[in-house]
């Protein structure tokens, strides 16, 4: 750390280490405030976004007071962010698609139509308003759909364009988590009531999903060398992956995400490897590097936010996220549930999309599980959420976040 006065102005300068060390000890903190406060559990906010806006908000008090101004060196959290994309990777194999059947892949679809519409609305929107475009991808797909990684990630590389996407970013993330948990129950609930649904008895659809949910790899012992082999896997992936994102560059001019290439090739390793089994992939050693990747570049993004950056943008952004929502909820409400079977398991699912539509994961969970405690378990929801909204709908924002990128930014 450096401290140093200028012109009256008492300036407190983190090193890269320095800014790890505070986004992980307000990471902690989240956790603690979390495990303490109800309202937090229910909507499933991440630990490291409760955490990282008290740090924010305090960062902003002390720069609205002209005397004290705080730099962070945030040189961990494009590492952190890139070896969690490369994780995700991994997780995504056709097997899991075979598993739940057509009503998994009618569920993906209605899930990646849906982030391709807030795409559209969100730009649509910041035109009516006289906004940027890039302000419609950033309170679009990348932070609704995304949820808090994905609008980390795209907003740090719009920065570097010049915009002021990151803080923007989050505040929509934040909105969408919110609201995804406030709109999925009911969502649900009406459709039930109002088509008089009813879980039927156990079929085999229902037998396939719980077959597909209940299987997992036998525990593996965790050494110091295996967890040694995975991060230098992860990484060669990862170098091998940025390569030939800047080969693509220089070619073709086109601009993806530094992890977009490592992240493919995971995944086409983890496929391979599936019928090979030449390398040993342990799940509980990516499972924990990825968890650690996400909470540090996460804590990271939250923490370094400069709030003051989001007065100028607040009508226009707030237009538009309601503009997205009202948009959502109408796709899944006519669409989504029709598309799916016009059943309870359909309502359920449209809980869950509505989770991970607008958030993420565990919001889909926490919605689905508020609706199946009063009307009965829907294990194919469950299956289709897992699948789709933890793994599937990554590569479909890689792509429909990396396309509008390059079209409007």
């Amino acid at each position: 750390m450096l401290f140093t006065m200028e012109n009256g102005i008492f300036n407190v300068s983190f090193t890269a280490i320095t800014t790890v060390a505070v986004a992980l000890l307000m990471l902690l903190m989240g956790q603690q405030i979390k495990n303490r406060v109800a309202l937090l559990q229910r909507y499933c906010i991440p630990s490291p976004v409760i955490g990282g806006v008290i740090f924010a908000v305090l960062n902003l008090v002390l720069h609205e007071t002209g005397r004290i101004n705080i730099v962070m060196i945030t040189t961990y959290q494009a590492d952190m962010q890139n070896l969690f994309f490369t994780c995700v990777g991994f997780g995504i194999t056709f097997s899991l698609v075979k598993r739940g059947g057509s009503r998994l892949v009618k569920y993906f679809f209605m899930a990646a139509i849906l982030a391709v519409l807030q795409g559209g609305i969100g730009v649509i929107a910041a035109k009516a308003v006289h906004a940027g475009d890039w302000l419609g991808l950033m309170c679009g797909p990348a932070a609704l759909s995304g949820g808090h990684g994905n609008a980390a990630a795209y907003g740090a590389i719009l920065d570097n364009m010049g915009y002021t996407a990151s803080v923007v970013g989050m505040a929509a993330a934040t909105f969408g988590l919110v609201s995804g948990s406030l709109c999925g129950g009911p969502i649900a609930e009406r459709l039930i009531r109002r088509y008089g649904l009813v879980k039927k008895g156990s079929d085999e659809e229902d037998t396939l999903a719980e077959r597909a949910m209940a299987e997992k790899a036998p525990k593996q012992t965790i050494t110091i060398t295996s967890i040694f082999e995975h991060i230098a896997l992860l990484c060669l992936l990862l170098g091998i992956g940025i390569y030939f994102k800047s080969l693509l560059n220089q070619l073709f001019g086109i601009t993806i995400p530094d992890f977009a290439g490592g992240a493919l090739l995971a995944c086409v390793v983890s496929n391979v490897n599936e019928h090979t089994e030449w390398l040993e992939i342990n799940p509980d050693i990516m499972e924990g590097i990825q968890d650690f990747t996400l909470g540090v570049f996460l804590s990271i993004a939250m923490i370094s936010l400069r709030l003051w950056e989001l007065a100028e943008l607040a009508v226009p952004m707030i237009i538009i996220l309601f503009i997205g929502l009202g948009c959502t909820l109408l796709f899944l409400y006519f669409v989504v549930f029709r598309v799916c079977g016009k059943d309870f398991d359909a309502a359920i699912m449209c809980a869950g999309m509505c989770g991970h539509g607008l958030g993420a994961s565990p919001t889909g969970f926490a919605n689905m599980d508020s609706v199946t405690q009063r009307y009965g378990e829907s294990k194919i929801s469950y299956l289709c959420v897992t699948v789709v909204g933890g793994i599937m709908m990554d590569w479909v924002l890689l792509v429909l976040n990396t396309t509008m990128v390059n079209l409007f930014c």
